[in-house]
């Protein structure tokens, strides 16, 4: 299979651990995508762009507050097409809000130096509100349109995806008797991240995923 929103290119990988991606390029794909969703669980969130300004992917929302939404882990924010809201509760998000009506927040994290850093709560501005409950049950009554993940891969995530990769790469004896490596197109990726590699992701880990990792 490819690399799946990756934090490497099978390339990167390979030169990494010293090997050519001519005979493993399958497994090391594998590895790559497994390792990157791996650094996901434990940050509490994903570095890949999920949409486009041209295509950009909807997620519903709750709000606790009618002020303030949370937007909460894995759905940092890179950009927003649309905000809509179901008012009356009938599963259709009739009003449209304009860039005047809210304001994303923590306020200026897409020109943060040396990173731009994504948006990670809503504010409603000045009267506007956002609907906080439904009747009917129904949840979800906020939908915002974008590009989630973060403007770009950090250096931090990039490093971290090579050391577990080489990692992986140089286990020759598998747990529960499998045997081989990555040149054996057998591999296990461990679920604890090595030392390094948690304390370059460390300053990444989402601040609601705090000791939930």
């Amino acid at each position: 299979m490819t690399i799946t929103n990756g934090y490497l290119s099978a390339g990167e990988a390979a030169d990494y651990i010293g090997k050519s991606t001519a005979a493993d390029s399958t497994i090391l794909d594998d590895v790559v995508t497994a390792v990157s969703r791996l650094i996901d669980r434990h940050c509490g969130r994903h570095f890949y762009a999920a949409g486009t300004v041209a295509a950009p992917v909807a997620r519903y929302f709750d709000a606790i507050l009618a002020h303030d939404i949370d937007l909460g882990p894995f759905n940092d924010l890179t950009s927003v097409s649309t905000v809509k809201t179901d008012e009356n509760d009938d599963g259709v998000y009739e009003v449209t809000w304009t860039a005047d009506e809210y304001l994303l927040a923590p306020v200026g994290a897409a020109s943060r130096a040396p990173q731009a850093e994504p948006f990670r709560s809503i504010v409603a501005l000045d009267s506007s509100t956002f609907p906080t409950s439904a009747s009917s049950g129904r949840t979800g009554l906020v939908e915002i349109a974008g590009v989630w993940g973060w403007p770009s891969v950090p250096i931090e995530v990039k490093q971290a995806a090579r050391i577990v990769v080489a990692e992986t790469a140089k286990l020759q004896d598998a747990p529960l008797g499998v045997t081989g490596g990555i040149e054996m197109g057998l591999f296990r990726v461990s679920q604890n991240l090595p030392p390094r590699a948690r304390q370059l992701l460390a300053p990444l880990v989402h601040p609601a995923w705090v000791g939930v990792a």
